[in-house]
């Protein structure tokens, strides 16, 4: 049986570079079309198609299976690797609250920690 993971948070990004963002994702869901689990996944990527006063939000929400958290991982670092200057914060919970991983995201460097129970899991 598979073990999931809840995973949500988000990445800042200035404006002028949320486009080039945007295409690192819209091309991830293209690449995996016809792969149904990882195509579902990546379509826990949203954003507002307009932004309010000067930074712009990428969220990420998705119940994930170990699959699903390395190709969330794989298109962070991905996003971080081309300089866009992203922030940001991700909470990756296991359905049983044991294992927990948290992700901080400043000036596109990724640190990846574990993490302690932050939701009671009943």
């Amino acid at each position: 049986m598979a073990y999931f993971y809840s995973i949500r948070g988000w990445l800042e990004v200035e404006p002028d570079k949320f486009s080039q963002a945007i295409e690192v994702i819209k091309s991830l869901q293209s690449s995996h079309l016809n792969n149904t689990k990882l195509g579902l996944y990546l379509q826990g990527w949203c954003w507002h198609e307009t932004h309010v006063n000067w930074t712009r939000y990428l969220f990420y929400g998705a119940d994930v299976t170990e699959e699903g958290l390395e190709l969330f991982e794989r298109t962070l670092y991905k996003l971080t690797a081309i300089g866009l200057n992203i922030s940001g914060y991700f909470h990756a919970q296991g359905e049983d609250g044991e294992r927990n991983m948290i992700y901080q995201v400043t000036d596109d460097n990724v640190k990846k920690e574990v993490g302690s129970v932050l939701v009671a899991v009943t």
